[in-house]
């Protein structure tokens, strides 16, 4: 879809005439798909003549749509993907009108080309920066982005325009003072350029906040008589467009690779990667643990025959009406008062047995486990058979929970032998075969906000960075990247957590580890040098992080160097100097 400029006599314009000439003679493109919608020409209410489903009908050869002020009245064509706007962008709701044209994507499909997973705007304006920021301001507003995915999605389609996209956070822009003979008359100017500048007339200095056009320079110029200032006026408004301009571009938009060497298992002399503790060799067996209900599963059986409502509804004899009593041993009581006749002890153990789903065990180890274990419970004084029948479907969960929790304690005996026993380098590796790569892609589910202070971070690996869970935790990444700013780091990166492919993660035996931060220490003669880990824990969360810190450390000591690992807490940041 193309919005056309208007006609306006006298006036040289991209008007629907010239977009359709451009279309035919220089793209090649058969007039049989083109169509003009304008009060002029209505291609449209013709083609919803000729084809059934009009222009979304299969047969309908129209590919390109040209319009002029079809966009501002409301009309909408469900199946464009690329809009092309040669007309001016003035208000915010023009803006708005024109990107909703392309966000509705009917009936699309997954392609593997990511091009072809995307809808596009393109816009013709002479001021780029008014016009991207206008773009972003109602994507946030009016679509419910991001302000950081926005910031990455709308671009100048020319390197030299991305000079002046101010609003992308990736421009700076440095003030450039130069010094008068006279005093400029600012108020001979537009407000736009008024606001780019600064008179001090203490110093008789003028400076340039922001980037002046050619256009602007020239009325700015015209606010002085001698030639010296003006001459001194355009070599510094030339300077305001070139050389005072810093165009940011983050590692990864540089292209840096970030790898990150992982914890790999032999397995049968074969490395894996160890993402699953039940890869681990270790033997399960319940006989050697007591079966036995405890004193929390005899509570909560005992708990269970209270009922929080129940009751009876009579007639009063007195008054004949209808009154509610409320009685907490209803069920305990209609429960027990039935013998079962069809279940005995065996048969209640067999159905517990068939209703555990617990594959890695034996059906003889499990029934023997579930026999003793039901033996014990109605050995217990006021539990007989009755109730165990009226409860076996609590008593089923306590008894798997029971038995996951015994696997649990084999799967992390086996995990403290194999990664921490004597002949754990035999077993454990840290390999580059393994390693995690960051994607090109950083899509966290929060980006920070600034909702614990305000940092211009220079040596993050994305554009976008994940939200942090406490304020220390945002005072340590600002300390990384002053560290980065330094030299003493290259860059680093805000961990994304259980985020597939695009998180780091070591394996502990009943969980994953995700560190908060990732930083790449400066090359070593031409090649990546270290990785370092940090994590962050408050001083509540330091007493429970032992785990975390004992596989930290087993990664760096495995990594021959290539990997370091501190924990930090108390916002003791000389803990991260010292390793680095």
């Amino acid at each position: 879809m193309i919005q056309s400029e208007p006609r306006r006599s006298g006036v040289d314009t991209l008007d629907f005439e010239r977009v359709r000439q451009e279309l035919i003679s220089n793209h090649h493109i058969p007039a049989d798909q083109i169509v003009v919608a304008t009060s002029e020409e209505k291609g449209l209410e013709q083609i919803d003549a000729d084809f059934k489903l009009g222009i979304a009908d299969p047969a309908c050869p129209v590919k390109y749509v040209i319009t002029q002020k079809a966009l501002a009245e409301g009309w909408d064509c469900p199946f464009a993907y690329i809009l092309v706007s040669m007309a001016s962008l003035h208000s915010a709701t023009a803006v708005e009108q024109l990107l909703g044209r392309v966000l509705r994507q009917p009936e699309a499909s997954h392609r593997k080309a990511k091009e072809l997973n995307q809808s596009y705007a393109f816009v013709v304006s002479r001021n780029f920066a008014e016009t991207a920021a206008a773009l972003r301001d109602r994507l946030v507003a009016g679509a419910g982005f991001e302000r950081r995915a926005v910031a990455e999605f709308v671009t100048a389609a020319k390197p030299d325009q991305k000079r002046f996209d101010f609003s992308s956070g990736k421009v700076i822009a440095h003030p450039v003072a130069v010094t008068l003979s006279e005093k400029p008359e600012l108020k001979a100017v537009e407000k736009p350029i008024r606001e780019k500048v600064e008179w001090n007339a203490k110093t008789n200095t003028l400076t340039i906040k922001m980037p002046l056009t050619e256009d602007e320079t020239e009325a700015l110029k015209t606010t002085v008589q001698s030639p010296t200032a003006v001459a001194a006026i355009a070599e510094a408004a030339e300077t305001s467009r070139t050389t005072a301009i810093e165009f940011f571009q983050t590692p990864a938009e540089l292209g840096e690779r970030f790898r990150v060497p992982q914890l790999a298992l032999r397995v049968q002399g074969v490395l894996q990667l160890f993402d699953d503790p039940e890869v681990l060799e270790y033997p399960w067996d319940l006989s050697p643990y007591d079966a036995s209900p405890s004193a929390e599963d005899l509570k909560l059986f005992g708990a269970a025959l209270k009922v929080s409502e129940g009751g009876a509804i009579d007639i009063d004899d007195a008054s004949g009406k209808l009154v509610s009593h409320f009685l907490p041993d209803l069920q305990r009581d209609l429960g027990l008062v039935y013998k079962p006749e069809n279940w005995d002890e065996l048969r209640l153990a067999t159905w517990l047995c068939r209703n555990i789903p617990e594959p890695s065990l034996t059906h003889a180890s499990k029934r023997a486990f579930v026999a003793r274990w039901l033996t014990q419970l109605l050995a217990t004084e006021g539990f007989k058979l009755a109730r165990a029948n009226l409860q076996k479907f609590l008593l089923r969960n306590r008894l798997e929970a029971q038995i996951k929790t015994l696997r649990k304690l084999a799967v992390g005996k086996a995990f403290q032998q194999t990664l921490f026993g004597d002949d754990a380098a035999e077993r454990i590796a840290v390999s580059d075969e393994y390693a995690f790569e960051f994607p090109p892609i950083y899509a966290p589910s929060r980006d920070y906000d600034s909702r614990f202070g305000v940092f211009d971070f220079r040596k993050h690996f994305y554009g976008r960075m994940g939200d942090f869970d406490s304020g220390e935790e945002f005072q340590c990444a600002c300390q990384l990247d002053m560290l980065a700013q330094q030299g003493k780091l290259k860059f680093w990166v805000r961990n994304l957590v259980n985020r597939d492919g695009s998180s780091f993660f070591l394996q502990k035996a009943d969980g994953r580890f995700y560190p908060d931060f990732l930083c790449q220490l400066p090359d070593v003669n031409g090649q990546p040098g270290p990785v370092l880990v940090v994590e962050y824990k408050g001083a509540n969360g330091w007493k429970n992080a032992e785990d975390d810190r004992l596989i930290g450390g087993l990664w760096a000591n495995l990594s021959g160097g290539r990997g370091r690992f501190v924990m930090v807490t108390e916002k003791r940041w000389e803990s991260i100097v010292a390793v680095l």
